[in-house]
C-alpha cells in the first residue's frame, strides 16, 4: 500500500510555500506520483481548485491565456489556507 498522500490533500500541499501556481503547475509537479489516478485531467485539477477557493483556502491572483488559447488562473494560499495545509496535511 502506498503512503502518499490522497490526491486533494497532495494538491493542497503543493500550495504550502505559498507560491502562486496554475493546474498546468500543479499537474507538472505531481505528475510522477499522481498521473495514473483517474482524476488526475485538467478539469478536475480545475475543479479541486476553485473548490479549495471557495472554501476559502486559496485565494485567486493572476491569469494568462497560454499558447494553446486556453486560460491559466493562478492560485496562491492566503494565511488561512497555510495555516489549514499545516495543521492537517503538514
Amino acid at each position: 500500500m502506498s503512503n502518499e498522500l490522497p490526491l486533494y490533500y497532495a494538491i493542497m500541499e503543493h500550495f504550502a510555500n505559498g507560491k502562486p501556481d496554475c493546474t498546468e503547475g500543479v499537474m507538472h509537479d505531481l505528475a510522477a506520483s499522481y498521473s495514473s489516478y483517474k482524476l488526475f485531467t485538467r478539469k478536475d485539477i480545475d475543479e479541486a481548485l476553485a473548490t479549495a477557493k471557495e472554501n476559502g483556502l486559496l485565494d485567486e491572483c493572476d491569469w494568462k491565456i497560454d499558447d494553446n488559447g486556453e486560460l491559466q488562473t493562478f492560485y496562491v494560499a492566503n494565511d488561512f489556507g497555510k495555516d489549514m495545509i499545516q495543521r492537517y496535511i503538514g
